[in-house]
Parts: structure tokens; C-alpha cells; sequence
């Protein structure tokens, strides 16, 4: 990363979180290791066909009024400018 640039909130809350985390382990390493442990098997658990459909139902609900809103704000675009001569 470029030391000239300020680095942005996402940026520092990100290093920060991730500084506690090793912190975290550093001090609790057993209990670090259990709880990295259940996370990975709780999202092997998860079927990734239902995850998929989740994802494809969400999408596709959200699909119509985007595309519809989309339209709405060009055809309001293409009536309000001004003719050019």
C-alpha cells in the first residue's frame, strides 16, 4: 500500500479488528483455535444448495424493481433534455 495515502475507515477498522483477533489468540489460544474450529464446521454444515438459493431467490426479487427503476430514471433522462439545435 502507498504510505502517502491516508488509509480509510474500512481500512483501519479492518487492521484493528484483525489486531485484536491476534491479540485474542495470542492470550487465548485454545480458545482460538475451538472457536476457528466450530466456524469452519458450521459453514461445511450449510448446504451449498441452499446457500445458492438463497443467493438466486434474493437476486431475483431484487432483479424487477432495479431494472424497472433503471428504466423509469432513463426514459426521465431522454424527456427532459434539452433539444439541441
Amino acid at each position: 500500500m502507498n504510505e502517502d495515502q491516508p488509509m480509510q475507515p474500512v481500512e483501519l477498522s479492518a487492521k484493528r479488528l484483525l489486531g485484536e483477533m491476534r491479540d485474542y489468540a495470542a492470550r487465548e489460544p485454545v480458545k482460538a483455535v475451538a472457536a476457528a474450529f466450530a466456524a469452519g464446521v458450521m459453514i461445511n454444515l450449510l448446504p451449498t444448495r441452499v446457500l445458492v438459493a438463497s443467493v438466486t431467490a434474493v437476486g431475483g426479487a431484487l432483479l424487477r424493481p432495479a431494472l424497472l427503476s433503471l428504466g423509469v430514471i432513463k426514459s426521465l433522462e431522454l424527456c427532459c433534455q434539452k433539444p439541441t439545435t
